[in-house]
């Protein structure tokens, strides 16, 4: 597995005020910054709005579930199309429980299976992490490498093929119907024989943007393509 994009946390400090009448400074008192400085100290609480998970933590309780989530890629990929393949950002934030909160989404990636990305969210929702330091909740980031075993030709690039961009058309209804206005979605479909979609996927830079490329996903089932031939599928990416 390839190694955690790190995360960066962060704490709001303040101060809270003394409750006692207020006298006047005379000059020995201005003269004791470091005791002024001490009581302040014990009078600063931290909140935090961020904490942090240490990158290995996350690492290690990772890769503890690492069959885990190699099973989704080989039951709901490989055993579709052998020629699916590629990487998979995952953005999750981790409760003050150690639990994966409802914010959990791809935001990045070229894997392009939807089946997959919906097995790996369901593995992670069951994953107890360690509770977050310096705050209630943690933001992580993580990248999963899913690379084919097989050794097999790449699959046709359709990213910027005329044909299957006239037929990508031909679905506008239902691709604005799930976009629904959400822009910043990667799209991903591979194309069988006879034009069959043999998978989709999506990855959006927010939760409503991924809900929208998920409906794109599920609709592209039933889509049709020009043929790519018999020798291998094509692959396509297409931007919203």
């Amino acid at each position: 597995m390839k190694k955690l994009i790190p995360l960066m946390g962060f704490l709001v400090l303040s101060c809270g005020a003394s409750k006692e009448a207020a006298t006047p400074m005379t000059m020995s008192e201005s003269a004791q910054p470091e005791a002024a400085d001490a009581s302040a100290s014990q009078n600063m609480q931290v909140k935090g709005l961020w904490g942090k998970i240490d990158d290995s933590i996350v690492e290690d309780t990772m890769q503890q579930h690492f069959q885990a989530f190699l099973d989704c890629y080989q039951y709901e990929a490989l055993d579709i199309l052998e020629e699916i393949e590629g990487d998979l950002s995952v953005y999750f934030i981790v409760g003050p429980d150690g639990v994966v909160t409802d914010e959990i989404y791809f935001e990045g990636g070229s894997l392009g299976s939807e089946n997959t990305q919906a097995c790996v969210i369901g593995k992670m929702r069951h994953i107890r992490f360690q509770e977050p330091i310096g705050g209630d909740s943690a933001k992580v980031r993580y990248t999963f490498p899913f690379e084919a075993p097989y050794n097999h030709p790449a699959p046709f690039d359709w990213s910027s093929n005329e044909e299957f961009l006239q037929a990508m058309e031909t679905h506008r209804t239902e691709i604005d119907s799930c976009l629904n206005g959400k822009s910043g979605v990667e799209f991903i479909v591979y194309i069988g024989r006879g034009g069959r979609v043999e998978s989709a996927g999506a990855t959006a830079g927010s939760q409503d943007a991924y809900e929208a490329g998920r409906c794109l996903s599920r609709a592209a089932r039933g889509w049709t393509f020009p043929n790519p031939g018999k020798t291998r599928p094509a692959k396509a990416t297409v931007q919203f």
